[in-house]
């Protein structure tokens, strides 16, 4: 049975994951608008787009990585990120194997 922390935790991420889904949107929707743009306008603006693509990729790097470690049901969420990170999730050490890094200074 999910505790009150479960539901705030799990709340916690939907809403992280809405907002960043919604940024990455909106930056999608910025560099779709210039390229339909024309003229000098167009030739002003689109520098901007590989900026925006470089957030966008940093937005969906950072999704997965939410989709990892929040404990939520992300079936139907998942319809445009990748299903792996590139970063590794740290396994728990069982507590009989943590060693402290003690004091070594003088």
């Amino acid at each position: 049975m999910a505790n009150v922390r479960d539901a705030k935790v799990r709340n916690y991420c939907e809403s992280v994951y809405t907002e960043l889904s919604a940024m990455k949107s909106k930056l999608l929707g910025f560099a779709k608008e210039i390229e339909q743009m024309t003229g000098p306008e167009k030739e002003e603006l689109k520098s901007h787009i590989p900026h925006f693509r470089d957030i966008v990729n940093t937005i969906d790097w950072k999704l997965e990585i939410l989709m990892k470690v929040c404990p939520s049901d992300w079936t139907g969420y998942a319809h445009d990120i990748e299903s792996t990170a590139s970063v590794r999730i740290q396994e728990e050490v069982p507590e009989k194997e943590q060693v402290s890094a003690g004091y070594i200074g003088g």
